[in-house]
């Protein structure tokens, strides 16, 4: 059974491994809310919330390929929202993973967004990444 929890900091060694051998490259900062999911005790998925510039950035959901298709992604992303609540929250999806996101609430954006998350967009694209800008909205009543 696999399980979905907050990293705990004797966990971010084990992320940080986790991360290189997923290939993701991004680091992780002590603001960050960082979700895991176990199975077994292993680790097999990792999912950060990173406060920044006044927002929170959705970076680095990974899922072991062996693990993927089982809905561990999807129970990440849940959990994430849950704990976004009614803020803004942005995502530099892969382009192929647009409806993926979706299911949290995540929409393609096109203009207001912060510089910041512009800049590193466009950096990307540059890189040959396929990517897409993304944002969850407040819901409004």
């Amino acid at each position: 059974m696999t399980t979905i929890r907050q990293a705990k900091p004797q966990d971010l060694e084990e992320i940080k491994a986790f991360y290189g051998r997923c290939g993701y490259g991004g680091g992780l900062k002590k603001e960050d809310l960082i979700l895991i999911a176990s199975s077994n005790s292993q680790l097999v998925g990792v999912v950060r919330l990173c406060p920044e510039q006044d927002v929170l950035v959705l970076r680095g959901m990974q899922v072991l390929k062996p693990f993927q298709r089982q809905g561990i992604g999807k129970r990440l992303l849940q959990t994430c929202t849950e704990h976004i609540e009614n803020r803004i929250c942005y995502c530099i999806p892969w382009t192929h993973l647009r409806w993926f996101y979706q299911q949290g609430g995540f929409e393609k954006v096109a203009s207001d967004v912060p510089d910041f998350l512009r800049e590193r967009f466009e950096r990307y694209r540059k890189r040959g990444m396929q990517v897409i800008l993304t944002c969850r909205c407040p819901i409004t009543t």
